[in-house]
């Protein structure tokens, strides 16, 4: 589905990325981890076209992303940014019709079926009944499944977010991933989620990637890179991990 190849990025001359490679499978939820400043916001807006590489290439279903233009790519990856981004003076099935842009015909309007795919991205996200209302007025809960509505409706098989529960409280931090995680599995869509939270990572992602000063230092399952000798060493911090059976972890925190 996607591969990256030794994919390098420097801002102000400062290398950010380097050399990092990896591929991402159809249907799996790719966990993006580290401390902060280790790359991960900088990865998805490469892969997203809105940071030029120094070195490496950006394969996507045989396509190099490099060559394909706006409009192509948002074909392909839809994002769900770090800082919610609501216009005002627009109600929620226009934020969500706005998923619908790259489809749009010469004249700019929407169709009956785009109408008909974001109303199921509504219905999806639980914000139907929300419809009609200003976007500006939600709750900040309310505005983060409103934009995942809107990344549904634009309906590419890649969707790319960036720390999307930073700010929410546990209960909304839980229903968007588990929208998240149920409309992955039903539509066999493939998803980079940079996270924050241990614990959600290893519920949630089907594979891992640690990331420490630019550069992979782990990936693989979450058992595999959720370890305390490799998060200790990442974080700079002792790190506790409870288990459950076998080898699966449990419960990730910080020694005290």
């Amino acid at each position: 589905m996607l591969r990256v190849e030794n994919l390098s990025v420097s801002l102000n001359k400062e290398p950010i990325l380097k050399t990092v490679s990896f591929e991402l499978h159809k249907g799996k939820i790719l966990g993006l981890i580290g401390p902060n400043g280790a790359g991960k916001t900088t990865l998805i807006r490469v892969i997203n076209g809105s940071l030029n590489m120094d070195q490496g290439k950006v394969i996507f279903r045989k396509h190099d992303l490099a060559d394909l233009s706006v409009q192509e790519r948002a074909k392909f990856i839809a994002t769900v940014p770090q800082n919610r981004t609501i216009p005002a003076g627009f109600q929620v099935r226009q934020i969500v019709l706005m998923g619908r842009t790259p489809y749009l015909n010469w004249f700019g309007r929407c169709s009956k079926e785009d109408a008909r795919i974001a109303e199921n991205a509504m219905r999806r996200t639980n914000t139907l009944h929300l419809a009609d209302v200003m976007a500006d007025e939600l709750s900040g809960g309310e505005q983060q499944r409103v934009i995942l509505a809107r990344a549904f409706a634009q309906n590419t098989p890649l969707m790319l977010l960036d720390e999307p529960t930073t700010h929410l409280d546990i209960r909304f931090q839980m229903e968007f991933l588990d929208l998240l995680l149920e409309h992955v599995k039903e539509e066999k869509k493939s998803v980079i989620i940079a996270m924050h939270d241990l614990n959600q990572a290893m519920r949630f992602c089907d594979e891992v990637l640690l990331l420490s000063q630019g550069r992979i230092y782990a990936d693989g399952k979450p058992q595999e890179v959720l370890t305390e000798k490799k998060l200790s060493s990442v974080y700079q911090y002792p790190i506790k991990i409870t288990r459950g059976n076998g080898d699966t972890p449990r419960y990730i925190y910080p020694k005290l």
